[in-house]
């Protein structure tokens, strides 16, 4: 069967796999359009709204995509990104987390706090998307402060976005808190996302809808124009179905910002093209730590059976796996409480959220401090307190929590020190390796390179087999069968291409993703439905 199309007579690609690659050759061959995009993106995100997942489509989106299109025509393309929509997490890229300049778009980090609130400058990582010709298709839900809010709100949730929710069970975990990209990517409602991390907030929803997550190195993409926990350790990553899309946009979005210092640090020989990174199934050369000291293992279990099984995938490419690269004070780190482990975030988060508020350029409900911001959430109704609680909040409120404090002062290095020579850096140096693999979210390895500003990426790993026990938590299935789990890989700062390299070989070696089960529902609208109604969507 054939689909009629006045560009030509061809089948045209399923969009839930669609890859950027693919997609810039169809537009390219005139295939389809930018239009033709769009139109079915928005169309499948009606026909799934029950997730969730997307919190504002740009009513913008399709005259821009005939923007794009017409200059196409006229001048040629841009380059791979030309014509493509991509959804962004409501963090800020201006208005809901990352500050964009459309103006019928928000960046409230989910709350109703700042709603309505206009940021100065857009963020420079949506101004590289938009010169590189992408469509900014509209925001995805988060949750709320990207999980710094309360300690006992479920992930996926925000006042205005409602509970983001899993595709693999029902009433399942889509964890956090970039959520909403991720089951926007798996679902195939654009054809990539860009998320916010601070500590596994691209890597973990990732893992659970089965695609890839990648969070970049602090100070590769500039975060400016994201509403902040730390602008010390925030990092602007991508959500996508497969290795190299993620290749290709950070080499689009990587690179100097001037509203960013930490971005004025990358080194001169750091390449930018890191798609030359995804070159086949050869790890020769390559030499992969295993800390098991940063996780348990039950080797009855699925995700310690499929990670074994990973590794001895890895070793038959050509890697050298080390095993037990234990990382010197990893008991010690896991002694401390939860709240101790957050005194840094927590004074930053009270420093960096008063500077964001002081760069608005409108501020509709006057908050200009943690304090305002405790009390807008407490006396407002939307935000469902005290049913959802403010437990994080009040720990930027506890003593000694400033940043001039001796205490904070401490804390910055001991974080150092376990993050670095006390751990990732200190096995690195003694186990003679390039990257370490840990299986799932499991254990301290990511919230230690989160510290850092070190590199992380989740690939998917495997399911959950039938009569797996079905397990909670805060009223969401967090482990059923058929759900997904994924193997992160982690290194120091600025060694992504490593990353991306042994994440593209394992991606070619195990095609994890065409083995998935059947999610719960799937949008139908495929680029043949839009292109049989013209002027009808």
């Amino acid at each position: 069967m054939t689909d009629k199309h006045p560009f030509g007579t061809i089948g045209l690609p399923p969009l839930r796999e669609l890859s950027l690659e693919k997609a810039s050759e169809g537009l390219q061959s005139a295939h389809f359009t930018s239009v033709d995009l769009v139109k079915a993106y928005i169309a499948r995100i009606h026909e799934v709204s029950e997730f969730n997942s997307v919190l504002q489509i740009n009513p913008d989106a399709v005259a821009h995509a005939k923007k794009l299109d017409e200059e196409r025509l006229q001048t040629g393309s841009r380059g791979l990104l030309h014509g493509i929509p991509i959804l962004v997490v409501r963090r800020g890229l201006r208005r809901n987390n990352i500050a964009t300049k459309d103006e019928k778009l928000d960046v409230s980090a989910g709350s109703y706090a700042l709603l309505g609130a206009k940021p100065t400058n857009e963020s420079s990582v949506i101004a590289r998307l938009r010169a590189a010709g992408a469509v900014i298709l509209g925001k995805t839900n988060l949750s709320e402060w990207a999980n710094f809010r309360g300690l006992d709100i479920t992930d996926g949730w925000s006042p205005r976005g409602g509970q983001t929710l899993g595709i693999y069970y029902p009433n399942s975990s889509t964890s956090g808190s970039s959520s909403g990209s991720a089951v926007a990517t798996a679902l195939g409602l654009s054809v990539a996302a860009i998320g916010t991390e601070t500590s596994g907030s691209i890597t973990s929803p990732a893992e659970f809808s089965n695609v890839v997550g990648l969070k970049p190195t602090r100070g590769l993409i500039g975060n400016d124009g994201t509403i902040p926990i730390s602008v010390r350790q925030d990092i602007i990553g991508t959500i996508t179905r497969n290795v190299k899309d993620a290749a290709y946009l950070l080499g689009i979005m990587a690179g100097r910002s001037e509203y960013d210092e930490m971005t004025w640090n990358i080194p001169r020989d750091q390449a930018l093209d890191y798609v030359k990174f995804c070159k086949g199934t050869d790890l020769s050369g390559i030499s992969i730590g295993i800390p098991r000291n940063t996780f348990e293992v039950d080797n009855d279990y699925p995700v310690s059976a499929a990670f074994e099984i990973a590794l001895q995938s890895l070793s038959s490419a050509g890697a050298t796996i080390v095993d037990n690269t234990d990382f010197p004070a990893a008991e010690e780190f896991t002694k401390l409480n939860e709240q101790v482990k957050g005194i840094v975030r927590s004074s930053e988060f009270r420093r960096d959220f008063s500077r964001y508020i002081q760069t608005l350029e409108t501020n509709p409900n006057n908050i200009g401090s943690t304090e305002d911001l405790i009390e807008f959430t407490k006396t407002h109704p939307e935000e469902e307190y005290p049913e959802r609680d403010i437990g994080k909040f009040l720990w930027t409120q506890a003593e000694g929590i400033d940043v001039d404090s001796d205490k904070y002062t401490e804390m910055v290095q001991q974080e150092r020190y376990f993050g670095g020579l006390g751990g990732i850096l200190g096995a690195m140096e003694k186990y003679n390796v390039d990257l370490f693999a840990v299986p799932s979210y499991w254990g301290i390895a990511n919230d230690l390179a989160a510290k850092m500003g070190f590199p992380v990426i989740s690939i998917p790993l495997g399911y959950f087999p039938e009569g797996t026990p079905i397990e909670y938590d805060q009223g969401l299935v967090v482990q059923a069968p058929g759900m997904p789990f994924a193997l992160t890989l982690l290194t120091k700062a600025f060694s992504d291409g490593v990353l991306l390299e042994v994440a593209y070989a394992f991606e070619q070696l195990n095609s994890v993703r065409n083995r998935e089960p059947a999610p719960i529902k799937l949008p139908v609208t495929e680029l043949r439905d839009v292109q049989h109604q013209v002027g009808k969507i």
